[in-house]
């Protein structure tokens, strides 16, 4: 692991390859500090420029039924053993952004200013990145979670955020969220969201769907990660012989479902084929030397996975 203490922190090649697994050298670019405000990290994924920009956090009760198919004790033991909990938890939210081209493509949103006080600071962290949110060129959008799709809009209103950038969201999610029989399906707390969805997506001008293998932009392809939800995706980034896979939600917390990626969480849609997921996409990323950002891996939500008996663990960079 690489202590980032400076402004500028290029990593060798040597380096690069025992931690990465790349070709070349990483370059983490800007001051990255593990505090709960103003978060952001630079990096490089060949002549990609990266950004790893905190949204905040919400603290969640360790509950029964947080995992869908283990016990509460084994959950509270299995984040004891992680060193963290066991009874209450951080959920963190961080947002990946790359400059690519002259270009900023931002993934998900975050919840802008529809979520409570603690998150909705993207906005923020990407000025401190050096990125204003007025230049984002596209917005791909990875499902349709709030804590995702929720800086679409302004706040408390249906206005877009991002009116001049290209907005693409999957064509499977899109098609599931848009159907008007759905209203009646999901919980009645639900269906406010989900009447917002039907109201302004189908109408945005700027929306435009993508499937797997798209190419979101050169050296950037989707890929189909179903389980999470019906239409979940998540990306590569490729440049230079080095390659960055943005998970999306394949996983969330990755002290409990990284390390037993055969737990399904509350908030997965399929639990069964969440797992079959997770599973083929992070042998693929071990397989590929690549490194992986989650966005629920906390700050910094970059580094590797290796495999562990059953499971697997991640490491991140350290700042």
């Amino acid at each position: 692991m690489f202590e980032i203490s400076r402004r500028d922190l290029v990593l060798g090649s040597t380096g690069a390859a025992l931690v990465f697994g790349l070709k070349g050298p990483v370059s983490f670019i800007g001051a990255a500090h593990a505090q709960r405000a103003a978060d952001s990290l630079k990096y490089k994924v060949g002549d990609i420029e990266v950004f790893s920009l905190h949204d905040g956090i919400i603290e969640r009760p360790v509950t029964e039924g947080m995992v869908k198919n283990a016990s509460l004790d084994d959950v509270k033991k299995a984040l004891t053993a992680a060193g963290i909990g066991p009874d209450k938890i951080d959920n963190p939210f961080t947002v990946t952004a790359i400059r690519t081209g002259g270009k900023v493509i931002l993934f998900d949103t975050g919840f802008g200013g529809n979520g409570p006080p603690t998150v909705g600071k993207l906005a923020d962290n990407m000025k401190a990145a050096g990125l204003d949110p007025a230049t984002v060129s596209t917005v791909v959008i990875s499902h349709f979670h709030p804590d995702h799709i929720s800086g679409l809009w302004v706040k408390e209103t249906n206005a877009q955020v991002f009116p001049n950038a290209e907005i693409m969201m999957p064509e499977v999610e899109f098609k599931f969220a848009t159907d008007p029989a759905l209203v009646e399906k999901v919980p009645e707390a639900n269906r406010p969201f989900i009447k917002r969805i039907q109201a302004t997506f189908p109408t945005w001008k700027n929306v435009k769907q993508y499937n797997d293998g798209a190419d979101i932009a050169p050296g950037v392809k989707a890929i189909a990660t179903p389980g999470h939800t019906v239409g979940h995706m998540s990306f590569l980034v490729a440049s230079g012989g080095q390659q960055l896979f943005i998970q999306s939600d394949v996983t969330s917390i990755p002290q409990l479902f990284v390390r037993n990626p055969g737990w399904f969480s509350a908030f997965d849609a399929d639990g069964p084929k969440a797992e079959a997921t997770r599973r083929a996409f992070f042998d693929r990323v071990i397989a590929e030397k690549g490194m992986i950002a989650g966005y629920h891996f906390g700050f910094p939500n970059v580094g590797t996975l290796t495999k562990d008996g059953n499971g697997y663990t991640f490491a991140a960079v350290k700042a």
